[in-house]
């Protein structure tokens, strides 16, 4: 998984400027996602919300990180069931309160079981 950031060196701004900069998203198994997420520097923390669809519309996995001062993320999420082979969608939310600041959605698959190289 690759990512680059474009906030290097950036002054923390107001929470209404605070922005999505990077998501990058890559399945480790069938019910392993490691996602990473950069962040606009922000003076104040922000809530971020990470969701996994399948095509279906079903939600397989959430996190919620609360009030988080990081500007980068990086987790494994781990989904309620395991995946099917397909197209799912990742969406990130960053929050200030109950107001959503900014949003991102980035598609990606799960391949078939036996596929990923083990490890």
């Amino acid at each position: 998984m690759s990512r680059i950031s474009i906030s290097g060196g950036t002054a923390p701004v107001a929470p209404e400027q605070a922005r999505i900069e990077c998501v990058g998203v890559n399945a480790l198994d069938q019910q392993r996602v490691d996602v990473a997420v950069d962040l606009t520097p922000c003076v104040e923390p922000l809530t971020v919300e990470l969701v996994i669809v399948a095509a279906s519309g079903e939600e397989l996995c959430s996190v919620l990180v609360m009030r988080s001062h990081e500007w980068t993320l990086d987790k494994i999420l781990h989904l309620r069931r395991d995946a099917e082979p397909g197209e799912y969608t990742l969406h990130v939310g960053i929050f200030r309160d109950e107001v959503l600041l900014d949003h991102a959605a980035r598609r990606f698959a799960f391949p078939r079981p036996g596929a990923v190289g083990g490890g």
